[in-house]
């Protein structure tokens, strides 16, 4: 109901407040009568969401000195006039019982464009008008909606996010009382010098399910405010600049790699004069880097900018190029390729994503990092372990990577493999999966993944690779900072759409990118320092990239998750700014705990329990000076209450099966 016009326009000032007090109380008491319940406080019904209401609609105060002369005088509106009304009903709205609308007149206030009767005064333009219909269908409908359609739930109010399922109930519940127990056994162990008497709650998992239940609490309640992404170029790059305004404030010097496990200590130097090219430092700092433009790109909605969309997709590659990179030095230094270390890192990579679907009701491509660079794993796999006994030839190797590399994306692009596969994953499993959105992130960065595969290669076994990179006198560099701008250059002007570029991207992509290396190994320097900020985000990107979808942004990445605290315009530096500087840093602490939880997770998962002597578990990209994932402290007294070597369940494949009969019936009753 329209609240103010009819009175301020037709009446005297002296006249219009009294009458238009009385109407609005003569419409209370009637309101009352009609035993409205307060909005909000009704429970969401399963059919009908938040069903009928009644809402009183405040008016925004004309813009007076743009009135007509004939309406500055007698009985039409004088200033101060719809202000009192307005007063007036703000003092009423709890009395009143009937929720106000006041967002109808903040679409107007000081925005003289909104107005598109300015004889009127009152009468707002078309868009406008069409705002406030949007506000009232979003209220009324968004919930019926998510109950007709699941994820992504890109409506971001009046919504319960559809029906939840059972299964998804139990595992919201169970979470909630697991992490209550681990933090009560916590508080005991701590306050006695004897192991926790209940072995089954452990620090590792209670911190991972909160995690999990973080991203159900930021993005399926309405505990936070959601707000639509405003893509502006200067947003972008004012958070980029913000982002290496911190990463080079925290400049560190790289340190000698820690002795092997059973070597004698050394003396050595605390820093490094030189170091080889993509150290562990190095690589670190290269995904945190890269994984902070990602969420500033996710963040602003720059999808729409083809100059910053050429960038981010180099950004993809790069990482996937370090995937084929790590492995590869890897599989041609260790020549590992037993069941354990293919579990340790299918774990590591997919804890997180396959969890999250069942507390979120999305599915596991949704979060498409994990299984993509879990696809690449297993290829690479396949690709040193079948025929090992050739992979000291480096001819032979090389021609296995050439033989894959013309193989592998041809038949996941251009053949019915990957349908016959889905089909089969969709009538076993009950997993539906989209196939075209699959191939089309296979078919964007494959070929960048050999090339990395063979750079892991040539790092191990030839000195070409390092007399290039270390002892060009910086010739390397130069061409490198120079192919990166002229790549961009011919990418933007040859390509008018994104469409355009995503066919040149898959060839050309690893041109920007060696670019890059050889321009990062320029000098001594450049090899030794690194940003330990960056380093750090790094370490932990797999979770930021897969946690961002709900804590960072949310309505499953189509909107961002902002704070009911603040109000403002929606801008940056107006408004969204002061969310930022709280979520932000609670979301990549959270990113780096449920990092640290899941390495302690697949410890436990893929831990020979009756060994004496403690195994290292290496890194998902560990090259030849790999470090352990965790340091043995991590584990709590859980461990000391592991079945002996006798048991079954110490059987790591049965342990897998086990986990992988879990996932399947989960999926199919859920």
């Amino acid at each position: 109901m329209g609240m103010g016009v009819w009175f301020a326009a037709r009446f005297e000032k002296e006249e219009s407040i009294p009458m238009f007090k009385a109407a609005f109380n003569n419409m209370s008491e009637l309101a009352s009568n009609m035993d409205f319940e307060p909005f909000g406080s009704r429970p969401m019904d399963p059919r009908d969401g938040i069903g009928n209401e009644v809402f009183w609609a405040p008016i925004a105060p004309p813009f007076y000195d743009m009135l007509p002369d004939y309406r500055k005088t007698g009985v039409a509106s004088q200033p101060g006039e719809v202000e009192e009304i307005d007063e007036f009903l703000k003092t009423q709205e709890q009395e009143s019982g009937i929720p106000m609308l006041w967002s109808f007149p903040a679409l107007s206030y000081d925005q003289q464009d909104a107005i598109g009767d300015h004889e009127n005064g009152f009468h707002v333009t078309d868009s406008v008008a069409e705002m406030k219909a949007q506000i009232l269908l979003n209220l009324r409908c968004n919930a019926k909606l998510d109950i007709q359609k699941s994820y992504p739930y890109d409506r971001t109010c009046c919504t319960d996010y559809g029906q939840k399922s059972f299964i998804q109930i139990i595992l919201v519940t169970l979470g909630i009382l697991y992490v209550g127990g681990a933090a009560i056994t916590e508080i005991i162990a701590l306050r006695s010098s004897e192991a926790p008497k209940w072995a089954i709650f452990n620090l590792d998992v209670a911190t991972f399910v909160t995690g999990l239940l973080a991203c159900y609490w930021a993005d399926r309640t309405q505990s936070f405010a959601k707000g639509s992404k405003e893509y502006n170029m200067f947003d972008f790059n004012l958070m980029s600049a913000l982002c290496f305004i911190v990463g080079f404030a925290f400049m560190t010097k790289s340190k000698p790699p820690p002795p092997r496990p059973g070597a004698a200590p050394a003396a050595a130097p605390a820093t490094l004069d030189d170091a080889k090219p993509l150290s562990r430092d190095q690589t670190d700092e290269w995904k945190g880097w890269m994984q902070a433009l990602i969420l500033v790109y996710h963040w602003t909605g720059a999808s729409r900018d083809l100059n910053i969309y050429v960038g981010i997709r180099l950004l993809v590659a790069a990482y996937l190029f370090q995937t084929g990179f790590g492995h590869g030095v890897f599989f041609s230094s260790k020549k590992d390729f037993s069941f354990k270390r293919v579990a340790a890192v299918l774990l590591r990579l997919n804890l997180l994503s396959c969890a999250l679907p069942f507390f979120m009701n999305t599915d596991y491509m949704f979060y498409y990092f994990a299984p993509l660079v879990s696809f690449w794993f297993l290829i690479i796999y396949a690709l040193f372990a079948i025929g090992q006994k050739y992979n000291d030839n480096t001819w032979a190797l090389m021609g296995k990577i050439a033989v894959s590399a013309a193989i592998c994306p041809g038949a996941m692009l251009w053949t019915p493999v990957l349908q016959w596969v889905f089909d089969a994953l969709n009538m076993v499993f009950r997993i539906e999966w989209d196939l075209h959105e699959w191939q089309f992130r296979l078919g964007l960065d494959g070929l960048i993944v050999y090339v990395g595969i063979i750079m892991g290669v040539a790092s191990v076994r030839t000195k070409l690779y390092n007399k290039i990179l270390t002892q060009s006198y910086g010739l390397a560099g130069v061409a490198g900072i120079l192919s990166i701008p002229l790549y961009w250059w011919v990418a933007v002007s040859s390509a008018e759409t994104k469409q355009d570029y995503t066919a040149l991207h898959p060839v050309f992509s690893f041109i920007p990118i060696m670019g890059f290396i050889a321009a990062r190994n320029m000098f001594p320097a450049a090899r030794t320092w690194y940003s330990r900020t960056f380093a750090w985000i790094g370490r932990c990107s797999l979770e930021t990239f897969t946690l961002q979808f709900h804590i960072l942004l949310a309505a499953d990445t189509k909107g961002l998750l902002l704070l009911d605290i603040f109000q403002g315009d929606g801008s940056l530096l107006c408004d969204r700014w002061r969310s930022l500087i709280i979520i932000v840093p609670v979301f990549l602490w959270i990113s780096s705990r449920v990092a640290d939880a899941t390495g302690g997770m697949v410890k436990l998962l893929t831990k020979d329990w009756a060994a004496q002597e403690q195994e290292e578990q290496y890194d998902v990209e560990a090259k030849a000076d790999a470090e352990p994932l965790m340091s043995g402290n991590m584990l709590s007294g859980f461990t000391r209450h592991m079945p002996s070597k006798s048991s079954w369940a110490n059987n790591l494949k049965l342990r897998m099966l086990g986990l992988f009969v879990l996932l399947w019936t989960l999926n199919l009753f859920y």
